[in-house]
């Protein structure tokens, strides 16, 4: 019976690993996405500023996408360990009592 217990808590520490992994690289995916977007756009911001303030719709709605893009990227990178559940603690970490 003692080593079923043990099987099992091998496999549950491996499977809290594996899901902390995923939610690592989802996040960090998402990070580099936000970074590609913010370096797009860098080029490409005094047109649309200006097209903005000219009173270019497309321009202000492509400025608007762009800015909540890098937003959303960034913000669920600063709130990972909110988003993502299991990377609030390490799961190898035993807690003490």
């Amino acid at each position: 019976m003692n080593t079923n217990i043990k099987w099992l808590d091998t496999w549950r520490v491996r499977v809290a690993r594996v899901k902390r992994g995923m939610g690592l690289v989802i996040s960090g995916l998402l990070l580099v996405v936000g970074i590609l977007l913010s370096v797009a756009l860098a080029p490409e911001l005094p047109g649309l500023v200006s097209g903005t303030l000219a009173g270019d719709g497309e321009a202000a709605r492509a400025l608007f996408v762009c800015v909540v893009g890098i937003a959303v990227c960034v913000l669920q990178w600063q709130w990972r360990a909110a988003i993502y559940p299991e990377l609030r603690r390490d799961p190898s970490q035993k807690e003490t009592s």
